[in-house]
């Protein structure tokens, strides 16, 4: 199953990926998260980890020799608590290009037999990641717990989202919403009321844990006793809950 997180207003979906890829590690599924944000990836620099391993995308996408789909991705993949981690390049013009490949990749994401979560980054100005919308299970779209990143959100789930006028709009209405509580929300939205107005569209609140957040990019696992204890732990769990029951991850892992 391929479980793709983007944003249409605001940011959060590189933090919201690993949060859901996480809390699959913790379900036993084991996992990809493929960095594919078209504006650049910054898993390298952010998890310690991945740091040896910048750009795998790029090198998925432009490979130096021919080899068999499966070998490629394990090559440039790492490991990281679980994760395997196809990072992104840092360059947002190469972060583009792999979007234009020498050996096309977004199809292949099916040959992979783990649940794929892929980061798509920002779904606005025209974005080139269509191949990637084309392979979906399921697309959870985040937003800030601000009450117009929601209407705008809703708006764009509702209408099938498309990213710009020459792709198609999703087949199915597979869109789900995460949102983030944010701090400098303007007009802020409570969690009980987001999930009661929102309904069968809400996928997961997620809370605002600068620290869980750097637990997760170090490589801390859902079941340390620090990320048990965090905020951002319980609702990694929940997410990954979540999206299993609604794309059926259980019966196929």
């Amino acid at each position: 199953m391929i479980i793709g997180v983007a944003t249409w207003r605001g940011r959060g979906a590189t933090t919201a990926s690993l949060c859901l890829a996480s809390g699959l590690v913790q379900a036993g599924l084991g996992p990809w998260l493929v960095e594919a944000d078209p504006a650049g990836g910054v898993l390298a620099a952010r998890m310690p980890g991945v740091r040896a391993h910048a750009g795998g995308l790029e090198r998925l996408a432009f490979p130096a020799v021919r080899s068999a789909q499966r070998e490629r991705f394990d090559s440039v993949a790492v490991e990281v608590a679980g994760i395997r981690v196809i990072a992104g390049p840092g360059d947002p013009f190469r972060a583009w290009a792999c979007h234009q490949p020498r050996v096309p990749w977004a199809a292949a994401l099916r040959d992979l037999h783990e649940p794929v979560v892929v980061d798509l980054g920002s779904l606005r100005g025209g974005s080139p990641v269509g191949a990637l919308l084309d392979q979906l299970d399921a697309l959870l779209l985040v937003t800030t717990c601000d009450v117009v990143d929601i209407a705008a959100s809703v708006d764009w789930a509702t209408h099938l989202g498309r990213v710009a006028p020459g792709i198609e709009p999703l087949a199915l209405d597979i869109t789900r919403l995460v949102v983030v509580d944010s701090p400098g929300a303007s007009e802020r939205v409570s969690h009980a009321r987001t999930e009661s107005e929102l309904g069968d569209r809400f996928a997961a609140w997620l809370p605002w844990s600068p620290k869980g957040i750097a637990m997760l990019c170090d490589g801390t696992r859902l079941d340390d006793r620090r990320l048990r204890r965090d905020p951002i732990g319980s609702a990694s769990r929940s997410l990954a809950d979540g999206v299993i029951r609604r794309v059926g991850l259980g019966a196929t892992a």
